[in-house]
């Protein structure tokens, strides 16, 4: 078997590679990996991408409706080589789905849609998000060691891209959530400083009161300071949700 890449002539994973690196959005390249897929894992007529969250499976991107439909297939039985894959971190390959015995439930339905071999390959992102590459054909016995080769490549392609993606959005996620910790201190800070013009007392009073005030009338600490701010200024205060 040859040791050359045999998508190098194409340039495919290194037009993936700088997609992922120019930081497009995750759907344009999820969409790109597939149907690259499509063209270059020998045997695959239809591949699709599925990934599981908190036990939420769902199709990332899709070749067309066969791969779409033998995905959720596989989501409505709760079981299949696209969603054990992803959890079990293992290759799941159908060589012939009249004749495979795994997957039962699954199985006749599959058949039923067309498909007669299947390949799903493991995308293990994060121990909260994991999923497969899933390479379909209508033939029997499409896919062989190149088959799954070039699967793999592609996977560890999707797995660093998704991994980018997860890193990127928990940074923001972080972001946001000291932006809104930030606004609501200095919200609370000036709603302090509201009583203690009006009361005469010290920060820490000023706070007792307003927590008090809080815990009686049943209302979020944020939002009384809000409320109050908003009525000393005469302008409405939000914070950012």
């Amino acid at each position: 078997m040859s040791t050359t890449d045999p998508i190098d002539p194409t340039g495919a994973l290194t037009a993936l590679a700088q997609a992922i690196a120019a930081d497009r959005d995750m759907p344009a390249i999820l969409d790109d990996v597939v149907h690259l897929a499509q063209r270059h894992v020998p045997g695959a007529q239809e591949v699709s991408i599925t990934l599981v969250r908190k036990e939420m499976a769902t199709t990332a991107a899709s070749t067309g409706s066969l791969a779409t439909e033998l995905d959720e297939a596989q989501y409505e039985e709760g079981y299949g080589p696209c969603l054990d894959a992803g959890r079990s971190d293992e290759i799941l390959l159908i060589r012939d789905a009249d004749t495979e015995e795994r997957w039962p439930r699954y199985l006749p339905r599959a058949v039923e849609l067309g498909m007669g071999s299947s390949l799903s390959i493991p995308l293990p992102v994060e121990n909260y998000l994991v999923g497969a590459l899933n390479q379909y054909s209508r033939d029997k016995d499409a896919f062989d060691d190149d088959s799954v080769r070039i699967g793999r490549a592609f996977a560890a392609h999707i797995t660093a891209a998704l991994s980018l993606a997860e890193s990127r959005q928990g940074h923001r996620e972080r972001s946001a959530h000291l932006e809104k910790a930030v606004t609501s201190h200095s919200i609370i800070d000036q709603a302090k400083g509201i009583i203690m013009a009006q009361q005469k007392c010290t920060a820490d009073a000023a706070f007792a009161m307003l927590r008090k005030l809080s815990m009686d009338e049943n209302i979020r600490l944020y939002d009384l300071a809000e409320a109050l701010v908003s009525s000393a200024s005469g302008h409405p205060v939000r914070v950012r949700r």
